[in-house]
């Protein structure tokens, strides 16, 4: 039997038409008169072709492509999500951000076949990512000064030239030296239907945006996003603070999302889809130096990631938060990369290694006819080996969030006829016939606008 002739079988019906002349011919030329054996054999060969049926349903005529569909699955459900938090001490990365970003390789085969099904992608944890999210702390300043000159406009410029024209900067937060930026994939810009942002502040006497969080919410299609940057009260016993922090945020963080139900939410995180709040967290091991010393040597972690501070400062920067001197602009140039061994805090505060940098996420509640949304992790580390100008190391991660994208075009095509619809119905001529409403005769043209 042909593929083509088993691709034409599109019922049970058929199906079974087949099978019960193949046991036929069988039993005819074995001359078999048992019907228990009858029956099994019309069970093994019914699910034999029905395993076959769906083998050929699924896989392209053309073998080459067969192969490659084989070992890199469609991702018509999925939408692919790149997030960094980095807390940088006060300083600028050099130009070159590998490991923390990769670099985008345009040229290469990889990236290339990638591109080809735009805007599906298979589920590879390199470039391209339908969405870039960009969390920092401390960035480009230190705290002080980002509170008087917070602008970090150096830091997105050089996001902007790293990343170059595969990604389009959607939207920027700042509030002093926290910085979030939301960058999407060019060959998706279009569907990208609306944004939000916000910022809260939970620094001194709750005014001040030395510590906070800042947040932007996206409508990518009908699906929406929500992507939270804080930098929550620092200090071993200060937990019950950064549980302030979080509550704060949570309630008064102004991004209302993109339905009418929305708002009655209390809480920002429920007001979306997809929720990702990362950052510098500042929640703490709450165990003695000595014993957690002695399980990161033993590598027993709660993590899969070695903790991401406190360390020591082995690369020192000028006052102007140049390299000395200053590195190439050139993507080429020396990477994040830091050769010394990894030194937690050796100071007279001896401070007890911990997690305090997170990519947390949750997905809205599934409402009475749905399902609830999943998130699947691809990737979730941090970066050890990078240059050693921060106290903290930063913290990556791939995710991949459920997205019909044939439901969510359907819809965004119903939405835009809706739409032009409306603007034609508020957009027109009534002709209304006098005698229906006055005695002259005459005829009264209505435009509505």
């Amino acid at each position: 039997m042909s593929a083509d002739s088993l691709n034409s079988l599109d019922s049970l019906e058929v199906l079974e038409t087949v099978v019960n002349e193949e046991c036929a011919a069988l039993l005819e030329a074995e001359n078999i008169k048992n019907e228990s054996i009858l029956i099994k054999l019309q069970n093994f060969i019914r699910k034999m072709l029905e395993y076959i049926l769906s083998f050929f349903k699924n896989v392209p005529k053309n073998p080459v492509s067969a192969v490659s569909s084989l070992r890199k699955p469609k991702n018509d459900t999925k939408l692919k999500i790149f997030i960094g938090t980095w807390n940088m001490h006060g300083k600028l990365p050099p130009y070159n951000l590998s490991p923390f970003v990769e670099n985008v390789e345009v040229n290469s085969k990889n990236f290339k076949k990638e591109t080809q099904r735009a805007p599906l992608l298979t589920r590879n944890i390199r470039h391209p990512y339908h969405i870039l999210v960009i969390g920092t702390q401390e960035c480009q300043h230190n705290i002080k000064h980002s509170v008087l000159f917070p602008s970090k406009e150096e830091w997105e410029s050089r996001l902007t030239e790293y990343l170059g024209d595969t990604y389009v900067l959607i939207k920027t937060e700042t509030m002093a030296a926290l910085h979030l930026a939301v960058f999407v994939w060019r060959e998706c810009e279009n569907w990208v239907q609306g944004y939000q942002h916000d910022a809260v502040a939970t620094g001194l006497a709750n005014l001040f945006g030395n510590k906070g969080g800042i947040g932007i919410s996206l409508l990518f299609g009908n699906t929406s996003f929500c992507f939270i940057n804080s930098h929550l009260a620092a200090h071993q016993s200060k937990v019950k603070q950064r549980n302030h922090d979080v509550k704060k945020i949570s309630k008064e963080l102004k991004l209302k999302g993109f339905k009418p139900e929305d708002k009655s939410q209390v809480n920002v995180t429920d007001r979306f889809d997809y929720t990702f709040w990362f950052g510098d967290m500042n929640y703490r091991v709450d165990l003695p130096r000595e014993k957690v010393d002695k399980l990161i040597v033993k590598k027993d972690l709660a993590v899969n990631f070695y903790p991401t501070f406190k360390f020591d400062i082995t690369h020192r920067t000028s006052h102007n938060n140049q390299e000395n001197p200053p590195l190439s602009r050139n993507l080429s140039s020396p990477a994040l990369i830091e050769s010394n061994p990894l030194k937690y805090d050796s100071g007279p505060k001896q401070r007890v290694p911990s997690w305090t940098d997170r990519i947390i996420f949750k997905t809205r509640l599934p409402s009475k006819c749905g399902s609830k949304k999943k998130i699947e992790v691809g990737k979730y580390t941090s970066h050890m080996n990078i240059l050693g100008f921060s106290d903290h190391r930063p913290v990556t991660g791939c995710f991949f969030v459920d997205f019909d994208w044939k439901l969510e075009q359907k819809l965004l095509e119903d939405k835009r006829e809706r739409l032009e619809q409306e603007q034609m119905d508020n957009v027109s001529i009534h002709s209304v016939n006098s005698s229906d409403s006055s005695k002259s005769g005459s005829r009264i043209r209505v435009l509505t606008l």
